[in-house]
Formats: C-alpha cells, structure tokens, sequence
C-alpha cells in the first residue's frame, strides 16, 4: 500500500467549524457570575456534521418517540478537546462534545468522530 495514501480521503466535509476552547481564568459579571469565556482557538475547519433521527420505545409510556443524535466528524490532525465547543461557521449554531471516538488506523490518518448536543445560543 503506498504511504500517500490517506483512509480519511472519503471525508466528505459539509460545514466549517470554529473551535471555541475555554480559557482558564473564570470571568465574572457585575453580580459574581461566571461568564462564558471562551476563545477561538482554531477557524475553517472542515467538519461534517449531521442529525440523525432514530425511533426508541419508552416502556413507562408504553409508545415510541424519535430522538434526535448530531453526529460530527473530522480529521484526524484538526486538535479538538473534549471540553472544546463548535461553532458551526455556516448556521451559527454551537456544539457542545458529548464523547470523542479515535479509531485506530495503522496509518494514524483516520477521521475523529464525535458524538454532539446542540446549545441554546443567544442568537438562536
């Protein structure tokens, strides 16, 4: 197999992402409260992100509803944390990371993927 090639070279991005990491002093309001302080620690990251909609039976009501799951994927050198928020560049909407998963890949050139919960924003 020659070594250009990349496992991640089927990653089909369809959004950029700023990624928001918070800074570690905590700021304050006029009346103590803690502020959201995060900063753009990277921009343009080519990202895919997409809701996915299943059918999950609930017993204790005896009927089925449809949860809805954003999924995220990204390159394997994009540096994200799993405290890291997303800003989706395109719709404006933020990403709060639930879990991270690294697969393994003898070529270490996999894409990350990222279970996410969508935040109520201001501008929403």
């Amino acid at each position: 197999m020659d070594a250009a090639v990349s496992t991640s070279a089927a990653f089909r991005p369809n959004t950029y992402v700023t990624i928001l990491r918070t800074s570690p002093e905590t700021l304050t309001d006029e009346y103590g409260d803690e502020m959201d302080n995060e900063v753009p620690v990277s921009t343009r990251n080519p990202f895919s992100i997409i809701m996915q909609s299943k059918r999950q039976y609930l017993p204790s009501e005896n009927r089925t509803t449809i949860v809805q799951t954003h999924l995220g994927r990204c390159r394997a050198n994009v540096d994200v944390k799993e405290t890291d928020r997303l800003k989706d560049e395109r719709t404006g909407f933020v990403y709060m990371i639930e879990s991270i998963v690294h697969p393994q890949d003898p070529m270490g050139a996999a894409a990350k993927s990222f279970i996410l919960r969508r935040v109520q924003t201001d501008n929403l």
